[in-house]
């Protein structure tokens, strides 16, 4: 009986080709069809994610809604002075309604900026070739055009920032 056994095991060490199985031929298309599938999706990848970084950093729309946004809220207890073709001028007054400090919204180098009068600045908006800011009744007007050839146009309400300006 061991003999049989051991038989048996140099029968299927001797012919190890016997248990062996190739590729066939519908196997090695099927590697292939995947092996192509998987390339056209990187392709497909790379094109979207192309895509997606021109529209998030060439784009400056996103920047500029959000620029407007902040400007608007940083707006909230502030007395408008004038506007320059470059600059937009606030006040901040104490309790008392006497000077407390000085806010500027300007253009400086390629960035628009919000500056105090006792030094220090906030970049608010990047990669800007030119700016414009005007009064309209009580509005400020802004249009920007940024070093990508972009122009956007805004009107922020400064009905609630006149108080003071009257009696300048």
């Amino acid at each position: 009986m061991e003999k049989k056994k051991f038989l048996l095991k140099s029968f299927l060490f001797k012919n190890p080709i016997l248990n062996q199985k190739g590729f066939t031929l519908l196997e090695a298309l099927a590697a292939l069809f995947i092996l192509m599938l998987c390339i056209s999706l990187l392709s497909f990848v790379t094109t979207q994610y192309h895509s997606i970084r021109k529209q998030t950093f060439e784009d400056r729309q996103l920047e500029w809604h959000m620029f407007l946004n902040q400007l608007d809220y940083s707006f909230e207890g502030l007395i408008f002075v004038k506007a320059k073709s470059n600059e937009l001028q606030f006040k901040v007054l104490d309790e008392k309604g006497e000077l407390k400090e000085t806010i500027y919204y300007e253009r400086y180098y390629e960035m628009v900026r919000r500056r105090t009068g006792s030094g220090g600045h906030h970049p608010m908006l990047m990669k800007v070739k030119s700016i414009d800011f005007s009064q309209n009744d009580s509005f400020v007007e802004i249009t920007v055009t940024f070093l990508n050839q972009e122009t956007y146009h805004a009107q922020i309400s400064i009905e609630n920032n006149l108080e003071g300006v009257q009696n300048e």
